[in-house]
C-alpha cells in the first residue's frame, strides 16, 4: 500500500478553497455582526440623549422658588423614563441622574445604559456601555416687561390676595435675573397699576406739561349765600350747597403738583380744603359707542375716540385731545342735571405711580411691589390702554420704548394683565371717565345697564391694538369663582385679549406664583447644553 504524501498535499494549490471559505465566512459574520451591534448601539445612544435632554428640560421648567427640590427632580425622572421606552430584552442597568446649582437656573444631567449585542457576543462581547450628558439652561434675551396689574378694592379682601400678588411678582424677578446673570441681556419692567383710574400725571408731566389742560370742567358744587342787614351792618349768610359743573379751579397750578385751596368743604358751614394732585386722570375725549373694534390695518372703529388713541400726542391748542388731572378732592355727584341742591362727595381714589421701563435691581423691583395699596373698581380699559401707551414704540412714550440695548440685540415686548375680578364700574363715582351719571363719556345716557359690555368692548379693541403693535399679551385670572356667571364672562373675556395659550387660571397664592413662574420662563428661554 502506498504511503500518503502530506507534504505534497501541503505544496498543492488545488482543494484550499473549502478552508479559505470557512475562515471567510467567520471574518465577515464579526464584520456584519459588528456593523449590526454597532448600529443598534448608535440607536440607543440617541435615544438615551433625547431622553437626557427631556428629562433635563422638564427638571429646569418644574423649578419653583424652592430650586431645584424633589418636585422638579420627579419630574426630570418622569420624563427621562417616558422617552426611554427600550425592551429590556436590549438594555439592562438604565440609570438617570439630575444636579443643579443652587439658584436652580441650570440642571445638569447624566445618562447610562448597557446594550446586550445580538451578534457580538458570539465572539465574546455580550454588551455595550452606552453614555449621555445633558445641560438644560434658561437664558433671557433683550426684554421688555410691562405689568398691568389690578390693584382694586376686592384685591385687599383677603388681604392675602395682594400679599400673594406682591410675592408672585418678586419671584417673578428672580427668575429672569437668574436667567439674565452672566449674560449681556437687557431687562426692563415696567408698571401700571390700575382700578378706576391710573396714576400717570408724573409721566404726562415730565414728558411736557402742557399734554394736561390748564382748565377744565368738573362737577362739584358751590357755596350759596344770601345778604343780610341789620342796623345797617350787612353781611353773607350760608344758604346752602349748590351741586353743579364748575370751571374756575386753578388747573393750571394743580397740575403741577403745587397745592390749591378751593371753599369746597364743609357740611354746615363752607370750608377750605386744600389738595395737592396725587396724579391720577382723566382721560381725553371719547366716544359712547356700544361698541369698538381694532383692525390690524391699524384704525379703531368708530373713530375719534382720543382715549383709545395710544399713539397720537395732543394737539396743544386742543383740551380735547390733552388729558386733566383727576381732582378728587373737589368732585361731587348729585341726582339732577344741570344742578341740584344736594349731592355727595364722589372723589375716586387714586392707585400707585405708574412707571416706565427701566433697569432695575430687585431692591428697587421690590419696592414698587410693595407699594401697591388694594383701593377702588374695575376699569380694565384704562389699565391696558396706558399699559399699551407706556410700551408702544410709536407712541408719546416712544423715546424710552425705543432706547437701544448696549449689546444692540432685538428687544421683545410682553404684556402681563393680572387680574382678580369683571369689570366693575360705577356711574356715581369720579373715574378716569369722570362721573359717568352726569358726564356720560361711555354710556351717552348715563345709564348703568349698558356701562359693563361698553367698557369690556373697549378694552378687548385695545388688547387687538396692543398686539398689533407686536407686544404678546399674557393674562393671569387670579381668584375668579366660575360658578358664577360674570366671572366665566370676565374669564372668556381674558382669553380673548391674551395671545393664544397665554391665559392662566389661579385659584389661590400657590397657582398664582407658579402662573408668574410660567410667565417667566416663557419670557425666557429653556436651552439645552451637551
Amino acid at each position: 500500500m502506498k504511503r500518503f504524501d502530506w507534504r505534497a498535499l501541503a505544496r498543492s494549490t488545488s482543494g484550499n478553497v473549502l478552508p479559505i471559505t470557512a475562515v471567510s465566512i467567520i471574518v465577515l459574520a464579526g464584520l456584519i455582526g459588528g456593523a449590526v451591534d454597532i448600529a443598534r448601539a448608535y440607536m440607543v445612544k440617541n435615544q438615551l440623549q433625547n431622553a437626557c435632554d427631556a428629562g433635563v428640560l422638564a427638571g429646569r421648567r418644574a423649578v419653583t422658588t424652592n430650586g431645584f427640590d424633589s418636585g422638579a427632580k420627579r419630574q426630570a425622572d418622569l420624563y427621562f423614563n417616558a422617552n426611554f421606552r427600550m425592551d429590556g430584552n436590549t438594555v439592562s442597568n438604565t440609570r438617570f441622574q439630575t444636579s443643579s446649582d443652587e439658584t436652580g437656573n441650570e440642571v445638569a444631567g447624566s445618562a447610562s445604559t448597557r446594550m446586550s449585542t445580538a451578534v457580538m457576543n458570539l465572539f465574546g462581547k455580550n454588551s455595550i456601555d452606552l453614555n449621555a450628558a445633558c445641560m438644560a439652561s434658561m437664558s433671557v434675551g433683550n426684554s421688555d416687561v410691562m405689568m398691568v396689574l389690578d390693584v382694586t378694592g376686592s384685591m385687599g379682601a383677603p388681604i392675602s390676595k395682594m400679599r400673594a400678588l406682591q410675592a408672585a411678582m418678586k419671584n417673578f424677578y428672580d427668575t429672569v435675573a437668574a436667567a439674565k446673570a452672566g449674560s449681556n441681556a437687557r431687562v426692563r419692567f415696567g408698571f401700571v397699576p390700575y382700578s378706576s383710574s391710573v396714576n400717570v400725571g408724573r409721566l404726562i408731566y415730565d414728558l411736557n406739561p402742557d399734554y394736561l389742560v390748564d382748565s377744565y370742567t368738573v362737577n362739584s358744587r358751590v357755596a350759596e349765600y344770601v345778604e343780610r342787614s341789620f342796623f345797617g351792618f350787612k353781611w353773607k349768610e350760608f344758604v346752602g350747597w349748590t351741586y353743579q359743573p364748575v370751571s374756575d379751579f386753578d388747573y393750571a397750578t394743580y397740575k403741577s403738583f403745587r397745592p390749591v385751596t378751593t371753599l369746597t368743604g364743609g357740611t354746615d358751614r363752607p370750608a377750605n380744603v386744600t389738595s395737592t394732585w396725587a396724579g391720577c386722570i382723566e382721560e381725553r375725549e371719547t366716544v359712547p359707542a356700544a361698541s369698538f373694534s381694532y383692525s390690524r390695518l391699524g384704525k379703531m372703529t368708530p373713530g375719534g375716540a382720543q382715549d383709545l388713541d395710544l399713539d397720537s400726542a395732543p394737539d396743544l391748542s386742543d383740551d380735547r385731545t390733552k388729558w386733566a388731572p383727576m381732582w378728587p378732592e373737589v368732585a361731587y355727584s348729585r341726582a339732577k342735571l344741570p344742578q341740584d341742591t344736594s349731592g355727595s362727595k364722589a372723589g375716586g381714589p387714586c392707585p400707585a405711580p405708574a412707571r416706565l421701563l427701566s433697569e432695575m435691581n430687585k431692591a428697587q423691583f421690590d419696592a414698587v411691589a410693595d407699594s401697591l395699596v388694594p383701593t377702588g373698581s374695575t376699569y380694565h380699559d384704562i389699565g391696558l390702554i396706558w399699559g399699551g401707551r407706556l410700551i408702544s414704540p410709536d407712541g408719546i412714550f416712544s423715546a424710552n420704548v425705543n432706547e437701544r440695548a448696549a449689546n444692540g440685540g432685538a428687544v421683545s415686548r410682553h404684556i402681563i394683565f393680572m387680574t382678580d375680578g369683571n369689570m366693575e364700574p360705577s356711574t356715581t363715582t369720579q373715574s378716569s371717565y369722570g362721573i359717568e351719571a352726569l358726564d356720560r363719556r361711555v354710556t351717552g345716557n348715563g345709564s348703568s345697564s349698558q356701562q359693563v359690555a361698553r367698557h369690556n368692548s373697549r378694552y378687548l379693541a385695545i388688547c387687538e391694538a396692543i398686539k398689533a403693535k407686536g407686544t404678546h399679551i399674557w393674562a393671569v385670572a387670579f381668584g375668579l369663582d366660575l360658578t358664577k356667571e360674570v366671572h366665566r364672562t370676565a374669564l372668556a373675556n381674558l382669553t380673548t385679549c391674551a395671545d393664544s395659550g397665554s391665559v392662566f387660571k389661579a385659584d389661590d397664592a400657590q397657582q398664582l406664583n407658579e402662573a408668574f413662574q410660567d410667565i417667566a420662563k416663557e419670557v425666557g428661554e429653556l436651552r439645552i447644553r451637551r
